[in-house]
């Protein structure tokens, strides 16, 4: 989510064509959180599926359990220094605030922590080039900050090794005030992609890990995720408003290994979350985003969704959940 907010404030400045006159620098503290609803995660899934409190399974004969009582949530706190330097700037409207953005920050959650580097490069006004490695380990509270998956049986590993991260991302981003000046002309469209390969020290190539109380399907490899907001910006409380689109998928080996077509456990499914976004100035430096959002899940076929090793579930089809309502409240010191 942080990720998302941070390009979109950048597309918001695009108007002005000149963000980088000269040397810029700027720390910020990021609250981040979500609660997400209780599902009974593909069984007997289709269309819309309903909020559900409960657990389903846990049997002989449907040795999976399904769902929780109360839902999810994650809670992160993030402290972040950017820096930003001219770099091959022109003269023209869209080379004058070329610029190089370099980014560190490091998070914190109940369950693991995390640092991570970022360099950006601008060389033209409606285009960003991304770079960037991030390290984390976890622990194991209740809730499970690191572990492997074993054929269903999460394995915790406190401080078990390392997660690594290298991505790279490219964004395309617009401001139709850049072209018709005005306060009330801030039309804002955003697009971008990112190739990351991620990695936990304590698994092998062939071995799903979970990591930061996740569904613990990740696996060492490469991941493909988009990012696309369409919205408005007015000098108002609230700032912001638009339709945020992610989407996430394996690349790769990963994407390889089984396949919707086949029957496979869906390795290829891509993975779309959806909804609206409201962002809010609560003042000259601080601000705040509500996010209630949709997701798309794998529907898995009555004969093995309630197979403990998700590796041996085949794939069926997709529905439809409502995933969580997550927030992000952000404050320039």
């Amino acid at each position: 989510m942080r990720r998302i907010l941070i390009a979109l404030v950048s597309a918001c400045l695009v108007s002005s064509f000149g963000f980088a006159e000269g040397y810029h620098a700027q720390t910020s503290v990021e609250v981040e959180g979500d609660y997400q609803f209780p599902f009974h995660e593909g069984v007997d899934a289709s269309g819309l599926v309903p909020i559900a409190y409960g657990v389903v399974g846990g049997t002989a004969a449907q040795p999976r359990e399904a769902g929780t009582s109360w839902g999810g949530g994650q809670l992160k706190g993030i402290i972040d220094r950017s820096l930003v330097f001219p770099f091959l700037a022109g003269t023209g409207a869209l080379t004058r605030g070329n610029n190089l953005g370099l980014d560190f920050s490091g998070e914190l959650s109940p369950v693991s922590i995390n640092a991570n580097f970022k360099a950006t490069l601008t060389p033209i006004a409606f285009f960003k080039l991304d770079a960037g490695a991030g390290l984390g380990t976890g622990w194991d509270i209740g809730f499970v900050g690191m572990g492997v998956n074993d054929k269903g049986a999460i394995d915790p590993q406190n401080f078990g090794g390392l997660i690594y991260r290298g991505w790279v991302e490219g964004t395309f981003q617009f401001d139709l005030a850049a072209l018709l000046p005005g306060e009330w002309n801030h039309v804002v469209i955003l697009a971008s992609d990112k190739a990351e390969y991620q990695a936990y020290t304590g698994a092998d190539a062939n071995t799903p890990w979970i990591w930061e109380a996740d569904e613990g399907m990740d696996f060492n490899g490469w991941q493909l995720y988009g990012n696309y907001f369409l919205g408005y910006q007015m000098p108002i409380v609230l700032d912001t408003v638009g339709f945020l689109l992610q989407s996430q998928g394996w690349l790769g080996s990963v994407r390889d290994r089984s396949t919707e077509a086949s029957g496979g456990w869906g390795s290829d499914f891509t993975y779309l979350t959806f909804g609206p976004l409201f962002d809010f100035k609560l003042g000259r430096k601080s601000s705040l985003a509500v996010l209630p959002q949709f997701k798309t899940g794998i529907k898995w076929s009555d004969a093995t969704e309630w197979s403990l090793d998700f590796q041996t579930r085949a794939y069926e089809g997709q529905y439809l959940y409502f995933y969580q309502m997550a927030f992000d409240y952000n404050l320039e010191l």
